[in-house]
C-alpha cells in the first residue's frame, strides 16, 4: 500500500489541503475560499471556527478526490501566514474572531512605541522591524480596547498553530514561525521576560506556547478531527512551520547562502545564514526551520499581483485568444513581452497597487508613455518593474550578508516562475541562474516535508531535498540583456526619489 504526506496551508484568503507522495510529486490539491471580515477601517479578520470547518472540508475534498485510505497519510505538516493573531481562551475555544497578517488596527500601537524609541531597545532582541499585524502589537493593542477578552486569553498562536490544535488538542507552537512575532529573543531561541516587560505584556507569558521544531511531532489526530477530515485518528502531525520557511524548503533552500525569491502576492526576498544578519534596515531575520540556521527576509506586497490586475482590467482580447487557443491568458501575456527585446520598452512601471517598499503612500504608475506605446510595451514595463523591485530588496540582503554568504544562484517560485520570460528577466537583471523547482504547491510541499522528517522518511533536510524537490528549470543570465535593465533600474530610482512628494499630496486630496 503507497504511503502519502499531507501538506496544509493556510493563507489570508485560501486554505489548501495537498497529498504528496514520498518522492514529492504533487498527488492532490484541493482548496477553499475563507472568508474574511471588515468590521471597521483597517480590521481584518475571520471567524475561527469557519477557517477550521473550510481547512477540515479541504482535507476531506483531497482525500475523496485522490482515492487514497486515510491510514495511507503517515505524516501531516501544516504552515500559513505569518503574524496575525489566533486566540484561545482558557476554556479551549476561539477568545475573539482571528486577525490576519494585512490588519492594521495596532498602527496607532506602533506610531506609539516609536515615539518613545522602543524599537531601539527591543531589536537586540528581535532582529526584525515593527509592524501593526504583529501579535507583540496585537496583544497590546486588544489588552488597551478589548480588555476582557485579554482577560480570557489561554494560548497565543499562529494561524497553522490553530489548525494543528484543532487537529490534535495540542496546544504548540515552532521556532520559525514564533521567531517572526517580535515576542522572541531570536539568538537565543526563547522567550524573554525582558522583552514583555518592554511591551507591557509579562501578563501573557503563561499563553505563550511550547516551541518546537518544524518537525518535531506535535500531537496526533484526535477521533473529533478525524471525524471533520476524513483523515485517520493517530495520524502524527509535526511542529510546522511559518509559510515563507515552507516556501524555501519546498524548494530545496537548505545550505548557508542558498537564496530563495517568491514572486506572487507579495515580493519574497530570503536568505539562509549560518549567524543571524542584525541589521535595523533589514525587514526580518527569524530562525529557520533547518536547525542552527537563520532565514533574513526582504518583503513587500509589490510582485506578480500586479500583473493579474493588469490581466483584469485591460485584458478582454488576451483572455478570448487564450481561450481559442486553449492556454493561460499568461501565456498570453508573456509572449506579448517576448515580441519586444530587453531594452525594447523605454516605459518604466513602480510595481505599487497594492503595497510598497519606499512609502505608505506610494502607488503604482507607469512612467513616459507616448501614442507609439502598445499594451506589449506596458506588459514589458510591468514585468521588468516587478523585477527591479525585487532588486531593490536583492540589493539590501547582499550588502547585508557580506563576503561570508556568497550568492551565486537563486531559486524562483510563486506565479511569476510559470513564466520562462519573466524568470529571464529575474535571471538578467539579478545577475544570477534561476533554479525553478517543479510542482505549484510550493509551501506545502515544505509543510509536508517537515512531516516527511519527522515520521523518519527522510533522514534530514537535506536528504528531504534530494528526494522530494526537482529542478524543472534552470536558466542563466544574458550578460548582454543586462545593462539595458540595469539602465531602467536607475530610472525606476530616479522616479521613487521624484514621486515621494506628489504621493503624499495624492493621498491626501478630497474624493467625492
Amino acid at each position: 500500500m503507497s504511503e502519502y504526506l499531507l501538506g496544509i496551508d493556510n493563507g489570508n484568503t485560501i486554505s489548501k489541503a495537498a497529498i504528496f507522495d514520498l518522492q514529492g510529486r504533487e498527488i492532490q490539491v484541493s482548496s477553499r475560499k475563507v472568508e474574511s471580515d471588515y468590521p471597521r477601517q483597517g480590521w481584518t479578520e475571520r471567524s475561527m471556527d469557519a477557517l477550521w470547518q473550510g481547512t477540515a472540508g479541504t482535507i476531506k475534498d483531497a482525500l475523496e478526490t485522490a482515492g487514497i485510505r486515510p491510514e495511507q497519510i503517515i505524516g501531516i505538516g501544516t504552515t500559513g501566514h505569518g503574524n496575525g493573531l489566533y486566540l484561545i481562551d482558557k476554556q479551549g475555544r476561539p477568545a475573539r474572531a482571528g486577525i490576519q497578517s494585512l490588519d492594521t488596527r495596532a498602527a496607532d500601537i506602533i506610531a506609539g512605541w516609536n515615539r518613545r524609541h522602543l524599537h531601539d531597545q527591543v531589536f537586540p532582541y528581535t532582529t526584525q522591524a515593527f509592524w501593526p499585524a504583529q501579535p507583540n502589537a496585537l496583544l497590546a493593542w486588544i489588552k488597551q480596547h478589548e480588555p476582557q477578552v485579554y482577560q480570557r486569553i489561554g494560548a497565543v498562536l499562529m494561524v497553522k498553530d490553530y489548525i494543528k490544535y484543532c487537529l490534535t488538542g495540542e496546544i504548540t507552537t515552532d521556532f520559525t514561525d514564533m521567531s517572526g512575532t517580535s515576542l522572541m529573543d531570536v539568538r537565543k531561541k526563547s522567550y524573554s521576560e525582558a522583552l514583555l516587560e518592554l511591551y507591557d505584556l509579562q501578563d501573557i507569558r503563561a499563553a505563550l506556547p511550547t516551541l518546537l521544531q518544524s518537525f518535531e511531532i506535535a500531537g496526533r489526530v484526535t477521533p473529533e478531527a478525524a471525524r471533520a477530515t476524513g483523515l485517520a485518528a493517530g495520524t502524527p502531525v509535526v511542529g510546522g512551520l511559518f509559510d515563507v520557511d515552507a516556501s524555501a524548503l519546498g524548494a530545496g533552500v537548505v545550505q548557508p547562502g542558498q537564496v530563495c525569491i517568491i514572486a506572487g502576492t507579495w515580493s519574497i526576498n530570503e536568505i539562509v545564514t549560518s549567524d543571524p544578519i542584525i541589521d535595523p534596515a533589514l525587514f526580518m531575520t527569524s530562525i529557520y526551520t533547518v536547525p542552527d540556521l537563520y532565514l533574513t527576509i526582504e518583503a513587500s506586497a509589490t510582485s506578480a499581483t500586479n500583473l493579474e490586475w493588469f490581466v483584469t482590467q485591460f485584458c478582454t482580447e488576451e483572455k478570448a485568444e487564450a481561450e481559442r487557443r486553449g492556454i493561460s491568458v499568461y501565456d498570453v501575456c508573456s509572449e506579448l513581452v517576448d515580441s519586444l527585446p530587453p531594452g525594447g520598452s523605454d516605459v518604466i512601471f513602480h510595481p505599487f497597487l497594492f503595497g510598497s517598499n519606499v512609502q505608505a503612500s506610494a502607488r503604482a504608475g507607469f512612467y513616459g508613455i507616448a501614442g507609439w506605446h502598445t499594451k506589449a510595451h506596458l506588459l514589458r514595463s510591468l514585468y521588468e518593474g516587478v523585477v527591479y523591485g525585487h532588486l531593490s530588496h536583492f540589493e539590501k540582503l547582499r550588502d547585508a550578508s557580506g563576503s561570508g554568504n556568497p550568492i551565486d544562484v537563486a531559486r524562483l517560485s510563486g506565479g511569476g516562475a510559470h513564466s520562462p520570460v519573466w524568470t529571464q528577466i529575474f535571471a538578467d537583471t539579478l545577475q544570477l541562474p534561476m533554479e525553478v523547482p517543479d510542482g505549484i504547491e510550493i509551501g506545502a510541499r515544505g509543510a509536508a516535508m517537515s512531516a516527511g522528517i519527522g515520521v523518519g522518511v527522510y533522514q534530514d533536510h537535506a536528504d528531504a531535498v534530494a528526494t522530494a524537490v526537482k529542478i524543472k528549470r534552470r536558466q542563466e543570465p544574458n550578460p548582454a540583456a543586462t545593462p539595458f535593465y540595469l539602465d531602467r533600474y536607475i530610472e525606476y530610482k530616479k522616479l521613487l526619489e521624484c514621486m515621494q512628494e506628489p504621493w503624499d499630496r495624492l493621498s491626501q486630496l478630497k474624493q467625492g
